[in-house]
């Protein structure tokens, strides 16, 4: 027993489930937005379409607990900030190193000015995550007006459904989780924004020289594990992520095994996206046994022809495992107090040197 209840305790945030005050009808709203641009390009015959809008629909995460006004205007700008991150990496997608470089800027900027302005969870996660898509895609100059516009409706739809969410069911605030309010100097938020910036571009190299199809999965798990509090906590992230994407795998092979049409895919995809809103504020590696399934029938709802699922579900993990390391890296430089110090002296020294020289 002495040797087991230390065991216990410490993995015993794998099966953990917080309580929260979180009620169902958020999640709800999450799934409805994310699942009426994906019925909406299925009606109109692009699903494709619908998926790219998708991607904009999830300016909806960060709904606050502010009063309307200033809900609407966070949403706002937050769906503007998506739309900068989408399009910019979209510009620089013709070339993988350009691509990496726009792709670490974006990053680098998402963090500082989530940081700066104290947005709460989910913070800097989507902006780099829809850079890093739109870094992958494949380039077509013609093509960038148009996929810029779905992801600015699919961000005008999670706005519009939010203010009538705001209006007749929630007036003056839900409940979210709350900011961290500890303040952090000038050169420590720079330098946390320099080395997610330079891991978030290591991570689209490592994907082009290993030639992965989807690098974006390897970003999208990198910039999960760093969102953790401190190194203990990312170190938790990272088995729940490579966990909950190994038992996500087995669920999504089951539900490919039958082969689902497009409009049951889209149904399935929703129920999906409610499970995970109601799960991600309650245990994340629960979470992450849905999230695994969604991304890749996201991707199977948006492609004509359908993908090799074996195939298909090896890279996802091949994808998680890497990324996982990568933000486990990140990580231990963002929290390793000793770094940050010194890194932060030489920036201070540095500064100092160039004012006076300018003198």
């Amino acid at each position: 027993m002495k040797i087991s209840n230390p065991i216990h305790h410490r993995f015993q945030y794998l099966i953990e489930v917080q309580k929260t005050e979180r009620k169902w009808h958020f999640p709800f709203l999450a799934a409805l937005c994310i699942g009426s641009c994906l019925f909406i390009g299925w009606c109109l015959g692009k699903p494709n379409y619908g998926s790219l809008s998708s991607v904009g629909a999830l300016t909806i995460l960060y709904f606050t607990s502010a009063p309307i006004a200033q809900r609407m205007i966070h949403l706002a700008v937050c769906a503007l900030g998506i739309v900068f991150s989408f399009t910019i990496s979209l510009f620089f997608s013709f070339n993988i190193y350009l691509a990496a470089l726009s792709f670490g800027i974006v990053s680098f900027l998402a963090h500082s000015i989530t940081s700066y302005f104290r947005i709460p969870p989910p913070g800097n996660f989507f902006f780099i995550m829809v850079a890093a898509m739109a870094s992958t895609f494949q380039f077509d100059l013609e093509m960038i007006p148009t996929r810029v516009g779905l992801v600015a409706m699919g961000a005008i739809l999670s706005c519009s459904l939010a203010f009538l969410y705001s209006v007749f069911v929630v007036k003056t605030a839900i409940i979210t989780v709350p900011r961290r309010r500890f303040k952090k100097k000038r050169y420590t938020k720079i330098i946390e924004s320099t080395i997610i910036g330079f891991f978030m571009m290591l991570t689209l190299l490592v994907g082009h020289f290993l030639q992965f199809q989807n690098t974006y999965w390897i970003s999208i798990a990198a910039i999960a594990i760093i969102q953790g509090r401190n190194f203990e906590h990312v170190r938790q992230r990272n088995m729940h992520r490579i966990l909950g994407t190994f038992i996500g795998i087995g669920l999504t092979w089951l539900i490919l095994l039958f082969k689902p049409e497009k409009i049951v895919m889209i149904l399935i995809i929703t129920i999906l996206q409610f499970i995970i809103e109601m799960l991600v504020v309650r245990n994340y590696g629960l979470a992450v046994i849905f999230i695994t399934p969604l991304t890749i029938l996201l991707v199977e709802t948006g492609n004509v022809m359908h993908h090799d699922v074996k195939l298909l579900m090896e890279a996802r993990l091949l994808d998680t495992i890497i990324g996982s390391l990568i933000g486990l890296s990140a990580g231990f430089f963002l929290h390793h107090q000793q770094i940050i110090n010194n890194l932060e002296k030489n920036i201070r020294y540095s500064y100092f040197q160039f004012k006076k020289l300018k003198k």
